[in-house]
């Protein structure tokens, strides 16, 4: 009995540490406030223009809210690199005639590092041919 108390101890107090190392390792959530003066989309949703937040609600996986902080889309994203640091937060938008996709977030403070949301492949064609429009947010804080 001695040995099964001891084992099931054991067992928690590993399961209990690689919890707490699992959560060391995630950054506090990200949120970006950005006033978007023009139609989009995130994933197949569109949204109006108007103030939105940006939020990291996993290490790769973004959510989209509304200025009530009212939950409206999630996506998972890819990281992507950029050459040299960004300070400012950044929204970049692909064109596609009228329309805006969400393509990358990047959060600022110094990284070269953001994130990219998956786009149309239509998209990513015509994206080819224009430049894309950036949109500047500021940080909101971090929970």
């Amino acid at each position: 009995m001695k040995r099964i108390t001891a084992k099931i101890t054991s067992l928690m107090v590993i399961v209990l540490l690689w919890a707490a190392a699992g959560h060391a390792q995630y950054a506090p959530r990200l949120i970006l406030k950005v006033d978007v003066p023009f139609e989009f989309s995130v994933g197949n949703k569109t949204f109006p223009a108007g103030s939105y937040q940006v939020v990291r609600i996993a290490p790769y996986m973004l959510a989209l809210h509304d200025s009530k902080n009212g939950f409206l889309a999630s996506v998972v994203t890819a990281p992507v690199v950029s050459r040299k640091a960004r300070f400012t937060p950044t929204l970049q938008f692909e064109v596609d005639g009228e329309q805006h996709v969400l393509s990358q977030v990047w959060p600022g403070s110094g990284t070269t590092t953001g994130y990219e949301l998956p786009v149309p492949k239509r998209v990513t064609y015509v994206a080819q041919q224009q430049q894309p429009v950036e949109v500047q947010a500021s940080q909101a804080g971090k929970q």
